[in-house]
């Protein structure tokens, strides 16, 4: 199979962490090994209040590269994720852009992905214990689901993460039940079901 070349344009540090890794987990769910996967990466740099903006002229700045898939994450920040949805594809349609493009859209934060499957942060450590909580119920208020990462590793893991948990996506990441994170998180599993199925018709169309 010949390699699949994804572009990545991401929030911050909490997306690129967490969102690469599933990406590459579901490639291999998918049947394409990790190494055929070519990836780039494009943080945003102003601050969720311009994010979007910077999404804009990312899409004006690159359209001439040749990707298969674009993944773009950014949360939905307390709008409704139907919302958020339409206005990344409302910007895709104004630069004319043809790639497949998959949208990963944590509502409210990044961070409730992070706690989607409450036995992923235990695996992640390799502890027998699990979490106290389950996934905390929803609620728009900054700081909120950063306290409750930060909390739930330093009850797994007996520290304080220096960078709240997020240094850690990739592992938990990789250790999550995507059934169950996705049952109890319905923007993760609208990512993971449109990522998977971008892949699936890649590796049909690519052999």
């Amino acid at each position: 199979m010949d390699s699949i070349a994804v572009l990545y344009f991401l929030e911050d540090i909490a997306h690129e962490k967490f969102v690469r890794a599933l990406v590459r987990r579901v490639a291999e769910d998918s049947g394409i090994p990790s190494s055929r996967i070519n990836e780039e990466v494009r943080n945003a740099t102003g601050g969720k209040g311009t994010t979007l903006s910077e999404f804009s002229r990312f899409l004006r700045e690159n359209q001439g590269l040749q990707i298969h898939v674009l993944v773009v994450a950014i949360d939905a920040n307390c709008h409704k994720y139907t919302s958020r949805l339409r206005e990344i594809r409302r910007r895709v349609k104004n630069a004319g852009i043809g790639w497949q493009v998959v949208c990963a859209i944590p509502d409210p934060h990044i961070e409730r992905w992070y706690l989607a499957d409450p036995s992923a942060i235990p695996r992640a450590f390799q502890k027998e214990r699990g979490l106290t909580t389950h996934l905390p119920r929803y609620k728009c208020e900054r700081g909120w689901y950063k306290q409750a990462l930060r909390r739930a590793i330093e009850d797994v893991a007996g520290f304080v993460p220096p960078l709240g948990g997020v240094e850690y996506g990739q592992d938990i990441a990789g250790a999550m039940d995507l059934y169950t994170a996705g049952r109890d998180d319905r923007a993760l599993k609208h990512f993971i079901d449109d990522i998977k199925q971008v892949f699936t018709v890649l590796k049909e169309s690519r052999p």
